[in-house]
């Protein structure tokens, strides 16, 4: 029983996985998801492969948002802060298994695209 939910946990998680890799991923992202067949540890360097990307990306616009917005650095710098606090709170379980693994650096991606997002969102209306 408890192999078969695993199962089904897995397989649901994949398909949420395909929806998500359509919004802000890179399409290196959806192929490796594609091509994972369900196998954690694929799973987990697919993620971890794009969160490095998305990681690059959320330090490029934020400090571009830092030299637009030099008065209120201290300030932007707060919010950052919080968010990454909150991230933390987020997406840190204190379980482990491949499963937990997953979730966890999903959750990471996660909010570290919308992260992206907002900051790209917030440099567009700069030029």
């Amino acid at each position: 029983m408890h192999f078969l939910s695993a199962i089904i946990l897995t397989v649901g998680s994949l398909s949420a996985m395909a929806v998500e890799a359509q919004s802000g991923a890179s399409q290196e992202y959806n192929q490796c998801l594609n091509t994972s067949y369900g196998q954690s540890k694929i799973i987990i360097t697919c993620i971890d492969k794009e969160l490095k990307i998305q990681e690059k990306l959320l330090k490029k616009y934020y400090k571009s948002n830092l030299e637009n917005n030099a008065s209120h650095q201290k300030n932007l710098e707060q919010q950052h802060q919080l968010w990454l606090n909150r991230m933390k709170q987020q997406c840190h379980f204190g379980v482990t298994s491949s499963f937990i693994e997953i979730k966890q650096k999903k959750c990471l991606l996660e909010m570290t695209k919308e992260r992206v997002y907002y900051y790209e969102m917030k440099q567009m209306g700069y030029k």
